[in-house]
């Protein structure tokens, strides 16, 4: 497998922050993979980089993920197996040509089959459509071990799994069962999903999408209208409940927004709730 020394960290993630990691390896196959768990050399673990936002200093080993299993396997009546580096677009593009469909509302998220899964990723609360609507099961590393656990034992919730729970868990592989779709409605379905992006989005500048999965909403109105953070990074005037890094921001600049909006709803006797995943030392 390849191997980086001091390897920059902003360059694997979607808003650009981060520190550098002493060692990364990039494992090319899920058995080189499992002889990292096996040695406990996994460290952190680093997928697409979408949801994620890396303090400013050094992590001793950092595991890239992108390149170990991006292959999708045709099962046969709408069902694959699906590596964990495969490309959200790879997917819904491979399924919809063959006839299926079910997941065109993640088609415009810059992330990897196996993050999505841990993220258990959907449209939106109110919508009620999540990935895991079309689970079989999820193969992982534990301990050092492969294990194939079904769908009823990962513990979807909205924008959580055990997967999340549990960070030391490595996702390698999900088995999908997706249903009929004719060509004609997954290419409308894909281009309304992107038409309805670039009209809500701020993709302005780089960020990681949604910082909160629970959150007031009245609250984070007056936070986007305020554009709270500073001149670097702050909450999107366009979109609510993203920070863009508008010039060059820091790690301090993100997570100090983010905390106050905490503090904020902690206040006023609000939930609110991270959905980005944070490095810190």
């Amino acid at each position: 497998m390849k191997c980086l020394r001091n390897e920059d960290l902003r360059k694997y993630t979607s808003i650009q922050i981060g520190g550098n990691a002493k060692v990364m390896y990039i494992p090319e196959s899920t058995e080189e993979l499992l002889e990292l768990a096996k040695n406990h050399s996994v460290g952190k673990i680093i997928g697409g980089g979408s949801n994620l936002l890396i303090d400013d200093c050094e992590f001793d080993i950092v595991t890239n993920l992108r390149f170990f299993d991006s292959s999708i396997e045709d099962l046969g009546k709408g069902e694959y197996r699906v590596g964990a580096s495969t490309r959200l677009q790879k997917l819904i593009n491979t399924i919809n040509e063959n006839g299926y469909g079910g997941i065109e509302y993640l088609y415009s998220v810059p992330g990897l089959v196996g993050g999505a899964v841990v993220m258990n990723a959907g449209r939106g609360k109110q919508y009620n459509k999540c990935i895991s609507d079309h689970i079989i099961s999820v193969t992982f590393i534990k301990d050092g071990k492969l294990i194939e656990l079904p769908k009823e034992e990962c513990t979807f919730e909205y924008r959580s799994s055990i997967f999340k729970r549990n960070p030391s868990y490595v996702v390698t592989s999900v088995r999908f069962a997706f249903p009929s779709m004719s060509s004609e409605d997954s290419a409308k379905a894909k281009k309304e999903r992107l038409e309805l992006c670039k009209k809500a989005q701020d993709n302005s500048h780089p960020n990681f999408g949604t910082v909160f999965k629970q959150a007031d909403p009245r609250i984070m109105g007056i936070v986007r209208r305020m554009r709270l953070g500073n001149k670097r990074a702050h909450f999107s005037a366009k979109t609510p409940n993203w920070i863009i890094n508008e010039n060059n921001a820091s790690y301090n600049d993100v997570i100090t927004a983010i905390r106050k909006v905490e503090c904020l709803h902690r206040m006023l006797g609000r939930k609110c709730e991270r959905e980005v995943i944070v490095w810190e030392k």
